[in-house]
């Protein structure tokens, strides 16, 4: 277990993501995404059986919750606060409450899909590991941001 661990490890810090305005490659976004899929493997001990069973349920999900976090973000950046009406303010809060309505409903559905495919136990574990992946991912972005120093003596 402690080699897959510093194989993940190893493959985070060679990933550069530090590029937030940047797209990922389609070949780094796969690596990316077999990063993710090891080290979640791994944080819910998932045999291979359920590995079958979670990871397209939790795709979907992710698919799903990832078009309503676009819509958020679409209707964030279409807005310009100096010529915004209140009306149309009043229309883009109503929207960005829709979506995150949504992603609360997408959550509840496919949490209670999960819970029946492999355990509530396993799906408590997957939102540990989403919680840990993304703190390590961001701390990667520091890091590269923000490289420490190195102390030369």
């Amino acid at each position: 277990m402690g080699k897959i661990v510093g194989i993940i490890m190893a493959l985070m810090v060679a990933c550069p993501l530090a590029g937030q305005d940047k797209k990922l490659s389609p070949e780094k976004w796969r690596e990316f995404e077999a990063q993710k899929v090891a080290f979640f493997t791994q944080e819910m001990n998932l045999s291979p059986e359920e590995a079958a069973v979670f990871w397209p349920l939790y795709n979907e999900m992710q698919k799903k919750l990832s078009e309503q976090g676009d819509k958020i973000r679409k209707c964030s950046r279409d807005t310009d606060i100096k010529t915004l009406t209140e009306e149309q303010a009043a229309a883009r809060i109503k929207e960005i409450h829709a979506a995150e309505k949504a992603i609360q409903e997408i959550k509840e559905e496919y949490y209670a899909k999960l819970i029946k495919a492999v355990s509530a136990k396993k799906v408590w574990l997957m939102m540990e590991a989403e919680h840990k992946f993304r703190h390590k991912l961001w701390k990667k972005v520091v890091e590269d941001v923000h490289p420490k120093p190195k102390n030369d003596r």
